[in-house]
């Protein structure tokens, strides 16, 4: 059914409202008396609309649709189930209805988006053990839905994706999170589920505006919201997972102010939602077999969601987020960046006034045309503003999806929800400098010993950032460096990779690390990566050239001017000059040092020449494997002859003394097999010591 679902719902976009019927357009933000009534009139013509035309076409048509799935001798069970009937029967009426009517927050969406916050708000006072069970079932009928589909074609997906977006929103502002996290993924999963789930992103229904005044007064205190505000939109301009956002006019300053409006019951579904994710976490954790070589920690991930997701329904804390966004782009980075700003006097912890800024989405490519904006400037901007925040400031923005940054009429950058922010820690952040050091530095020409040194350097770096454990085989890793720096400074060049891959190259290193599972990326790196695809997608929609590694070029290049010439454009080409003619301290030094050493050299390979020097290789690991298994044998021989003295003893039928001298000897065999594996616990304890496995934190 929920293919056909999905069939009809790609057709019924060919539907053509009849002239005179079309939608009514968004509503203009400032309107006169003649553009009200103009408003007006295009309300009253689309709900004659509805009512006449589309209403009864879209009933008739699920009704045909239902009618033929269940008309059959094996129906399908919601065919059974009158409940489960409705449902089926407003959600296809809904689907139906966003394929032929363009509505921001039409009627309809309000009236499932008040059906969907009622029983939000409800499961959030429900039992908490009636609440497991229901995310459980919900969670398990996706898994089963997602496996069934993974052989299948496009379709099938699709259909799997569609219903595990809708059980997403039927299980409330938790797992609407979860489907715009792994919206983002495309690493972990297929584009069939991007492509639905990003729905989750900026099109969560909506509840209704006069429940949204009810909060609003009640947070502010008053009686009512006109108290407050002269006007108050009653129909929303933006709906999300946690809450949505409705215009307004100041009453005592006159200012066009936007109001963000929080959910009801958040925390007390968070309370049970979480402790369900920990669980499931807790058995990624056990049952990943992390074959890609990741060492993952699902645990910091959730740890770390968990922490941003409580701030985020902290409204105070969001307006403080975006002072502080605003100050880091208060110089020249942002001259073309704007952020709210946020009206304390009338905001609280769920509700949030801020500064209205008209624009719209960077996605929506022939508005940006029909300004005259220019795309490719937008797409660098755009990176260049993401960068900033990663290189620079080390505060970045979580959640920039196409909803939370847009663009106003002058070309300027408008950032929006500063409710998940995140900040790379002290480690994290030298780490993250000496590794764009290391991979940029020099420019894209590089030779063989300069190689060697940035790939230790870039090891270093991962090392710090906690990227790579402590007790790796520094070898492979400088090796795989290698080869990573080569194929970047390549790419740079414009050259194509025509060698061998890197399993060609490195598959015997690859291997050994993957089997030791020395990597492991922080829970911070989560967020980079899901701001990371968010910018991508962005970027590209605007620029089929955009390429965020070759605008990350200048800002390493300042990064490293800062580190080493402290900012100063004349000691950084003193710096050039002295390099380029060898007049520097260190070239001099390597000049006149030079012939001691080569003679130290050649004295050395002659006493190799001649025997009085031989080298001698000692494999410490072989050494301790061979005594390890030494150890292990004996112990493995020990409890065997211990095991066949005892079955002789106890089969064969020997007289008192013979019997009890073979039981002697194997309880001898067994003491001797007990301590041998105490000492090869031992053994592995103080190897233990000296081979660390840990990350910093």
């Amino acid at each position: 059914m929920v293919r056909r679902i999905v069939l009809f719902a790609a057709v019924a976009q060919g539907y053509i409202a009849p002239r005179g019927l079309a939608p009514r357009a968004l509503r203009p933000l400032r309107v006169t008396t003649l553009e009200k009534e103009e408003t007006a009139v295009a309300a009253a013509t689309k709900e004659t609309a509805d009512r006449l035309v589309v209403d009864p076409a879209i009933e008739a048509a699920v009704d045909d649709l239902l009618n033929e799935e269940c008309a059959v001798e094996e129906p399908e069970p919601e065919c059974l189930d009158e409940e489960k009937m409705a449902e089926t029967r407003g959600l296809l009426a809904r689907l139906m209805r966003r394929s032929v009517v363009s509505d921001a927050a039409g009627d309809a969406d309000v009236a499932e988006g008040e059906k969907l916050e009622a029983g939000w708000e409800k499961r959030g006072k429900s039992s908490s053990i009636r609440r497991n069970v229901e995310v459980w079932k919900a969670l398990g009928g996706c898994a089963l839905k997602v496996l069934k589909a993974r052989k299948q074609g496009s379709e099938e997906k699709t259909a799997a994706a569609t219903f595990a977006r809708d059980k997403l929103l039927t299980l409330g502002p938790t797992f609407v999170k979860l489907g715009q996290v792994l919206s983002t993924r495309s690493d972990v999963l297929p584009a069939e589920y991007i492509d639905v789930l990003k729905s989750l992103q900026d099109d969560v229904p909506a509840f209704s505006g006069a429940r949204a005044k009810e909060i609003v007064a009640r947070e502010l205190g008053v009686a009512d919201v006109s108290e407050v505000f002269s006007a108050f939109g009653d129909e929303p301009i933006a709906a999300a997972s946690l809450g949505q956002v409705h215009l307004g006019t100041l009453k005592k300053t006159g200012q066009r102010v936007a109001v963000k409006v929080q959910r009801a019951g958040l925390k007390d579904l968070f309370a049970t939602d979480l402790k369900n994710l920990r669980k499931l976490c807790e058995l990624l954790d056990k049952l990943d077999p992390k074959s890609d070589g990741a060492d993952r920690s699902y645990i910091d991930v959730f740890d770390e969601s968990e922490k941003l997701l409580y701030l985020e329904i902290d409204y105070l804390n969001e307006a403080r987020n975006a002072d502080r966004f605003r100050a880091d782009f208060a110089g020249a980075e942002g001259a073309q960046v704007r952020v709210p700003t946020m009206y304390y006097e009338f905001s609280t912890p769920r509700v949030l006034t801020m500064e209205y800024i008209d624009s719209f989405k960077l996605t929506d490519i022939d508005r940006v045309e029909k300004e005259g904006l220019d795309r490719a400037d937008l797409a660098k901007r755009i990176a260049d503003s993401f960068l900033y925040q990663i290189v620079d400031t080390a505060y970045f923005h979580c959640d920039p999806h196409p909803g939370n940054l847009c663009v106003d009429t002058s070309g300027n950058l408008v950032y929006y929800d500063f409710g998940m922010m995140d900040e790379l820690k002290p480690n994290v952040k030298d780490g993250f400098k000496e590794f764009c050091f290391a991979l940029f530095e020099g420019g894209p020409m590089i030779d063989d010993i300069q190689l060697g040194v940035k790939a230790k350097q870039l090891v270093d770096a991962v090392e710090t950032m906690g990227v790579l454990a402590k007790g790796a085989d520094r070898l492979s890793c400088e090796q795989l460096a290698r080869y990573f720096i080569r194929s970047f400074k390549d790419k740079q060049l414009g050259k194509k990779s025509e060698g061998p891959g890197i399993k060609s190259t490195l598959g015997t290193e690859l291997q050994a690390l993957t089997e030791a599972q020395v990597f492991r990326f922080p829970s911070t790196f989560t967020f980079i990566f899901r701001a990371v695809a968010s910018i991508d997608g962005i970027g590209k929609g605007l620029d089929d050239k955009y390429d965020l590694g070759k605008f990350a070029q200048p800002f390493v290049e300042r990064l490293v001017d800062r580190a080493k010439y402290g900012g100063d454009s004349t000691k950084k080409s003193l710096s050039i000059f002295s390099k380029a003619t060898g007049l520097n301290a260190e070239d001099v030094n390597t000049a006149l040092t030079s012939p001691k050493k080569i003679a130290y050299l050649e004295d050395t390979v002659r006493a190799i020449e001649t025997g009085q020097l031989k080298i001698r290789v000692r494999s410490l690991e072989n050494e301790m494997a061979l005594t390890r298994l030494g150890t292990q044998s004996k112990a493995t021989t020990s409890l065997l002859l211990s095991s066949l003295l005892l079955n002789v003893a106890t089969v064969a039928e020997l007289s008192l003394v013979p019997q009890v001298a073979v039981f002697a000897l194997a309880a001898g065999a067994g003491a001797s097999g007990l301590s041998a594996l105490l000492s090869l616990s031992a053994f592995d304890k103080k190897a233990a010591k000296y081979t660390s496995k840990e990350f910093n934190p």
